[in-house]
């Protein structure tokens, strides 16, 4: 065995018989003379060697079979440790809403749907909480950038229409920006917006103000809404929440051509009148600012494609045995986020009274039960009242087990549906016109491949769902959510002699640093939303070691810059291959974008691990044009001062050169991308 044979050490199953058809029929042949001297004709069209042939065939797949007795007994084994697949994952999508004409209380649990076809069925999608939708709508967004003279940009496709995926809003040094939403109506009611961001502020980095349009007061002088603590739940947009805005009856109409603002372009004229509210955001720092939106709600809430049952459920008849286990009728159990009891809604009664939902059976009587949310099963206890020994009660011979509600996992991916696909109302309210997801559901998985189960099985034996090594922490931070695409547990350093990154590394102090799974086209520097981050830390909490101190992050991030020479080929301009210089340029450009990119970057594009060097080698083969079309003459990569706050590091900076040196807390993604000379032609 080789010494870097990476199976070294391993205890690997044996092949029970590797012999394949061929294999099986060159022996066969191998012993036709000792067996029938007589039969001298061993060519194909032989009648005999057809029958050897079939033979191996058979015996073949009998070979198959045996070779799976291993895998068979592993399985087994996993089955009786408790380990599963894990279960399919619903979708989320956010329901907007529209009323008339008086405000409209939609109810918790009400079900809206796609509209299905012939072949496929509609995907089915509930509210988790109640909410009142106003006789309103938001039907237009504009941003106003102060540095663009007399400007405005129409950026309702990025939050009002289908299929809205957000925006970054970049500020200059110095500068604001007002994002205006304009509203059809007015309203005296508290207006709700619901804010989720992929790039938060941070506190001091700007001033956030809320106004709203009167009269014929322009946009830069539009009057403040004054908005209590208690009513902005972002914080100052430093993390998701809702605001709400309570908007005097000053408010009126307003349309943008008595502005004294253009339309940036034709594309962004918006000629009709609407009320309304302005969102300005002053950038109080020395460097160009960027805060990012996934969306901005109104009228909206949150809902799964995961139902609660239409009525109670007979689950069985008790037969009075020990440990009583009864299957559902509908599973997997719908796994409720940000909480410690995730399947309290479901309720089991046993003769009309209700039992109470345990994790473990305690000592002696009880009405309790335990439930097992993937295959959907409830289970009692074996309390023997003559014997006074046992735990949890069982039910008594013939008393009716119901489960009077809960809410299960309607389907997986297929629940990941688009922009707008949403329109209809499955559950009847009255009042309500209309119903749509101004952006795509999302979060939807089936259920896990069993080679998954199998791979990850021994990580689960060797941490019984306990974290106590950095490990530990990674993997059960991954078993968390679906929505992660990096997770990196920091170890303590003793060498550090001070925070750098603001992380105190002293023993005791456990960092995870998470990473979400967005693309490139929504962030270039992707941060995990506050809902994201509670529900990894309420996840590992309750399997964390009680001395551990657990912080939950998003990355600090170090920029990349390059600065790199290329030419093109005339031959190549000639032959038709490219238009110009500038397409070898553009070419380069995306190659180095996608390849600096933290969670789809790197060769094999899966993203970057935090603390993972930059070589300039790897960047040379992943942004190199094909050799018929150019050439990268010269190129040179250094670290950009990082994004993050206090920005003390524990090393210098990496100059021009062929490496960037990163710190085990740090991710890198793209800085400036500076061109030593023009792209020309040779």
């Amino acid at each position: 065995m080789s010494l870097f044979d990476p199976n070294r050490g391993r205890l690997l199953p044996p092949n029970l018989d590797d012999r394949v058809w061929a294999d099986l029929v060159d022996e066969a042949r191998g012993l036709i003379p000792k067996y029938a001297p007589q039969w001298t004709d061993h060519g194909p069209s032989d009648i005999g060697i057809t029958l050897v042939e079939l033979f191996a065939w058979l015996v073949e797949g009998l070979t198959y079979r045996l070779n799976q007795v291993p895998d068979k007994n592993y399985l087994a084994f996993l089955n009786l440790l408790g380990i599963t697949r894990d279960p399919p994952e619903p979708a989320r999508a956010f329901l907007t809403f529209s009323a008339t004409p008086n405000p409209v209380n939609v109810p918790k649990g009400t079900q809206a749907q796609t509209a299905g076809s012939e072949t496929d069925l509609p995907v089915i999608f509930e509210t988790d909480q109640a909410v009142l939708i106003l006789p309103i709508n938001l039907r237009v967004a504009v941003q106003i950038s102060k540095f663009i003279l007399n400007k405005y940009t129409n950026v309702s496709t990025a939050f009002v229409v289908p299929p809205a995926k957000g925006a970054a809003l970049s500020i200059p040094v110095g500068q604001s920006t007002q994002l205006c939403l304009g509203f059809d109506a007015a309203s005296v009611q508290t207006i709700n917006l619901m804010i989720r961001m992929f790039q938060p502020l941070t506190a001091g980095q700007a001033t956030v103000s809320w106004l709203f349009s009167s009269g014929n007061i322009q946009p830069s002088a539009w009057t403040p809404i004054a908005v209590a603590p208690n009513q902005d739940g972002t914080n100052g947009l430093q993390q998701d929440g809702v605001v709400q805005l309570n908007v005097p009856n000053a408010w009126s109409a307003q349309a943008p051509p008595t502005w004294n603002v253009l339309p940036a372009s034709a594309a962004d004229v918006v000629n009709n009148a609407y009320f309304w509210i302005g969102l300005r955001i002053v950038n109080l720092t020395a460097q160009p600012l960027q805060i990012g939106f996934n969306w901005i709600l109104f009228n909206a809430v949150s809902s799964y494609n995961a139902l609660t049952i239409p009525a109670p459920e007979a689950v069985a008849t008790a037969d009075g045995s020990p440990f009583q286990v009864y299957p559902l009728a509908n599973g997997p159990l719908f796994q409720r986020p940000n909480t410690s009891t995730p399947y309290d809604h479901l309720v089991v009664q046993v003769n009309n009274v209700t039992w109470t939902q345990v994790e473990d059976f305690p000592d002696g009587a009880g009405n309790f039960y335990r439930v097992n949310p993937v295959a959907s099963e409830i289970s009692f206890g074996n309390f023997d009242p003559t014997q006074n020994v046992g735990h949890g009660s069982e039910p008594a011979l013939g008393q009716q087990i119901v489960a009077t509600t809960y809410r299960y996992v309607a389907g997986g991916r297929s629940g990941n549906v688009g922009a707008g696909t949403v329109v209809s109302m499955r559950t009847p309210v009255a009042g309500i016109t209309s119903v749509t997801n101004v952006f795509s559901a999302y979060g939807g998985a089936d259920q896990e491949d069993i080679e998954e189960t199998k791979r990850r099985a021994p990580q689960l034996l060797r941490n019984r769902y306990r974290a106590v090594t950095a490990e530990d922490y990674e993997f059960l931070a991954t078993e968390s959510s679906t929505e992660l695409a990096t997770v990196r547990c920091l170890v303590p350093r003793d060498d550090y002699a001070q925070p750098f990154g603001g992380l105190d590394r002293t023993p005791g102090n456990v960092h995870v640093i998470i990473v979400p799974n967005l693309g490139p086209g929504i962030s270039a520097t992707p941060q995990p939303t506050e809902d994201l981050v509670h529900e990894v830390i309420e996840y590992l909490d309750r399997k964390r070691d009680i001395t551990a101190r657990l912080n939950v992050t998003g990355p600090r991030y170090l920029p990349v810059d390059v600065s790199i020479a290329a030419s093109a080929w005339q031959k190549a301009v000639d032959a038709g291959l490219i238009l110009g210089p500038g397409d070898v340029q553009t070419y380069i450009v995306g190659k180095i974008q996608q390849y600096l990119h933290p969670v789809v970057g790197g060769l094999d594009g899966k993203g970057w691990k935090v603390g993972q060097n930059v070589f300039i080698a790897d960047l040379y083969k992943a942004i190199m044009p094909s050799e018929d079309i150019g050439f990268i003459s010269d190129l040179q990569i250094q670290s950009g001062a990082p994004l993050y706050t206090p920005p003390a590091r524990p090393f210098a900076p990496s100059p021009l050169g062929a490496w960037v040196r990163v710190a085990d807390y740090e991710l890198i993604c793209l800085g400036t991308i500076t061109w030593i000379a023009p792209v020309g032609l040779v």
